[in-house]
């Protein structure tokens, strides 16, 4: 009939992402399997394919980027439009995960590998084989981040260019957090102080993390980064009390010393032995803060003193014990 439109398949393939799939392959078979057309992809994926007459059609997309797809088409008798999109891209990323030594990074099993897009949207998850070894098939190209969390290291994050196509290999060194422990002493005796605080200050002047002793006087920091800190001992803030003493009032009165908190002022003291994590800016609420009673008033801490040393985290634990006067 003369007006009518010729009999087509037409459409767009893409990839998982949305874009276009260039160069890929589409056959038009019959029902019975026999290949009536075919066609391939343009630059922009479009592409056109001409069966005979009206009815249902097997539609053979396939790339040598990305996985197959077959699809029934139902043609009438005019031009009917099906777009393709194939899943999972060609290109695969592999490597080693593990602790960096010379010559390269000793691997390490059981690190979480996490592969995001640009969006933020979580691609695949892989675990590493007890080599260290990892690997991520099928991905789509484009730029991803690629994240690794062990235990007892600090998470690490690449971005990575993947291809159209290929092979990608990523080694990822994974920086190690040791534990640091110590005991507050007192001067006189060497009897180990309870309800100290412990403070851990990085080489920035920013303060790591903060603890307070058990009855023990032990504090520990765990997941610290290599590197030089100073620890700082300190213990109860002094409260002040007025008092009159005279002819028929009391001559007698008692002092509450309250022990350091961690974290925010008003926060309830934390556990004896327990460990906090500040921010850059962070100061644990016991550090300076000083307690009150009654009508006292607020000072810096005398009871202990606040002492400071020095300790290099560099490889395995690190155990040191602290005077109130400064002395080791």
């Amino acid at each position: 009939m003369d007006g009518q439109q010729p009999i087509t398949i037409f459409g767009r393939v893409s990839r998982g992402d949305g874009g276009p799939l260039p160069g890929a392959a589409l056959t038009l078979c019959d029902l019975a399997g026999d290949q009536l057309d075919r066609a391939v992809s343009d630059e922009s994926g479009e592409y056109r394919l001409t069966p005979s007459t009206g009815g249902t059609y097997l539609v053979i997309c396939s790339s040598s980027t990305h996985q197959p797809k077959a699809s029934l088409v139902a043609v009438a008798d005019g031009p009917q439009r099906h777009d393709v999109t194939l899943a999972g891209g060609g290109a695969s990323l592999d490597g080693t995960v593990g602790t960096g030594h010379e010559g390269g990074v000793r691997g390490t099993a059981g690190v979480v590998l996490t592969l995001t897009d640009v969006r933020g949207t979580v691609v695949a998850v892989a675990r590493s084989q007890d080599d260290g070894s990892f690997r991520f098939a099928d991905l789509d190209e484009g730029t991803y981040t690629l994240t690794a969390a062990g235990p007892d290291t600090t998470p690490v994050a690449e971005t990575v260019q993947i291809p159209s196509e290929g092979r990608v290999t990523r080694d990822i060194a994974l920086v190690t957090q040791l534990r640091l422990t110590g005991v507050v002493r007192s001067a006189s005796g060497g009897r180990p102080v309870g309800e100290a605080l412990a403070t851990l200050v990085g080489a920035d002047g920013n303060v790591v993390g903060a603890a307070v002793t058990g009855e023990d006087g032990a504090f520990t920091f765990g997941e610290v980064a290599p590197g030089t800190y100073t620890i700082t001992a300190s213990g109860y803030a002094p409260v002040a009390s007025e008092i009159e003493v005279g002819a028929g009032t009391p001559s007698e009165i008692t002092l509450t010393l309250t022990p350091p908190a961690l974290g925010p002022a008003d926060d309830a003291p934390a556990d004896h032995g327990s460990f906090s994590d500040f921010g850059a800016d962070a100061v644990p609420a016991g550090a300076y803060a000083a307690g009150s009673n009654g009508n006292g008033t607020n000072g810096n801490g005398n009871g202990l003193g606040h002492n400071g040393r020095h300790a290099s985290a560099a490889d395995g634990s690190f155990d040191t014990t602290f005077d109130s006067d400064g002395r080791r």
